[in-house]
């Protein structure tokens, strides 16, 4: 028997059609979904809007005009677009074209004129199962053949990095706008003068320059050691005071000295810095436990981005937060490879704390403003990725669509001759020549 052509040419009207699909929530969360309706139970648990949908949840609206089916044309498409091109950061404007019934979701007016946001439109970057460490892909427990002069490239790339920063007041993993709203810390401006300090050493001035760095490393260490101590209460340490912002200004800075002390061929520099990897790696451990807690809040209560007096201050708000959570998982990620690669090429071997996703679309890091960023995520996928998980990069994309942090990590996680023909289908170089210039 044939099946009825009216039914599938509306399947929005054919509920066994809309059953075999998952919800949107747990589509986009790549979770199982037992299908439920009105909700399912993992929605339920969540406490976000359960909705569901004939058409593939992350597309995009299909544009007015005909669509052209040539296999080069926007390779993007078929990956995810990013729940931020919810109708819900156009509220004032998409409330009126869109209903409970068409788009699952509703707004509200409070008195004053604050357009409050759905819960349910909470970005990608916030959502806590984005925030997890991964110890390595247990399909495939071999590791990636990384060569040599990959890894040694490394150490020059990061020192180019922080220069960049110290010149140009950004670099791959600090944002420009990182510091706009709460001014620069004092102890990233310690950091920041003796990386420009560094810069000038020679060896006329060599003993003054390092007598600074650690007089400033002293300093920091000092300073938080005698904060933690004065929240040791009978002897159970209470709640950190310290906000996700401080958690990473003080990793931030002491990655900062960690970094110049190893890079640097003074045999006492080199062993005070490795005195220190034990402290950073904590620090690191602590700047992630502040995020999940800030992330698993907002979840739970909601935060201040689901309110914005217009669609202007709520873009900004969602900017501003992922500027945040971007930069945490970027230093983050920049904290474990330096201790691990180091101990590596040290010892021979090394610990692993493991790697994390980060947000690897070219132009998204270093969008200038809250609009050039939000326009970007309604015409590309931001590409958030697992370092070791993205080999479907090389279907879906070309090195041009990679921001330089994540051609780094891509570098140290997939294997080096992949990478090569990957590279060598846009570009007229390889692997190494590619990373000298990031």
């Amino acid at each position: 028997m044939q099946p009825d052509p009216s039914k599938d040419a509306t399947p929005d009207a054919n509920p066994a059609h809309l059953r075999r699909r998952a919800c949107i929530p747990c589509t986009r969360a790549k979770r199982r979904c037992d299908m439920n309706r009105p909700s399912c139970e993992r929605c339920l648990d969540k406490e976000v809007a359960c909705r569901y949908s004939a058409t593939r949840p992350y597309a995009r609206r299909a544009a007015k005009s005909p669509q052209t089916n040539s296999p080069g044309s926007n390779r993007c498409e078929e990956s995810h677009a990013t729940p931020l091109l919810d109708s819900s950061l156009l509220a004032s404007q998409d409330a009126e074209d869109c209903n409970d019934t068409s788009c699952g979701r509703s707004y509200s007016k409070a008195a004053d004129g604050i357009t409050i946001l759905p819960y349910s439109t909470v970005s990608w970057f916030l959502q806590a199962e984005h925030w997890v460490i991964y110890h390595g892909d247990v399909q495939s427990p071999q590791l990636p053949a990384i060569r040599g002069s990959v890894l040694q490239q490394y150490f020059p790339r990061v020192r180019k990095w922080l220069m960049q920063w110290i010149e140009l007041d950004h670099c791959p993993m600090i944002h420009r706008s990182l510091f706009a709203e709460t001014g620069m810390p004092p102890c990233v401006q310690d950091a920041y003068a003796a990386m420009a300090l560094y810069a000038m050493k020679n060896e006329n001035n060599e003993e003054t320059v390092m007598q600074h760095i650690r007089d400033k490393v002293d300093s920091l260490v000092q300073r938080y050691s005698d904060a933690e101590q004065a929240l040791l209460v009978g002897g159970f340490a209470s709640v950190s005071p310290l906000s996700t912002i401080q958690h990473l200004s003080r990793v931030l800075s002491l990655l900062i000295y960690v970094f110049i002390g190893l890079y640097d061929g003074h045999i006492r520099q080199r062993a005070e810095a490795e005195k220190l990897i034990p402290l950073l790696r904590d620090w690191t451990a602590q700047l992630w436990n502040s995020v999940n807690v800030d992330v698993t809040l907002q979840n739970a209560f909601g935060g201040d981005y689901l309110v914005a007096r217009d669609n202007t201050e709520a873009v900004v708000k969602l900017w501003r937060i992922w500027i945040l959570m971007e930069n945490v998982r970027r230093v983050w990620m920049v904290s474990t490879c330096t201790t691990c690669i180091y101990l590596v090429a040290r010892d021979g071997t090394g610990h692993c704390d493991g790697t994390i996703d980060f947000t690897a679309r070219r132009g998204l890091w270093d969008a200038a403003s809250a609009p050039l960023w939000k326009n970007m995520l309604e015409r590309k996928d931001p590409l958030f990725v697992v370092p070791f998980q993205t080999a479907w990069l090389f279907e879906k994309t070309t090195v041009e669509d990679i921001d330089p942090f994540g051609l780094t990590m891509m570098s140290l996680t997939l294997n080096s001759d992949k990478l090569d023909s990957w590279i060598a289908e846009s570009t007229d170089t390889h692997l190494e020549a590619l990373l000298m210039t990031v």
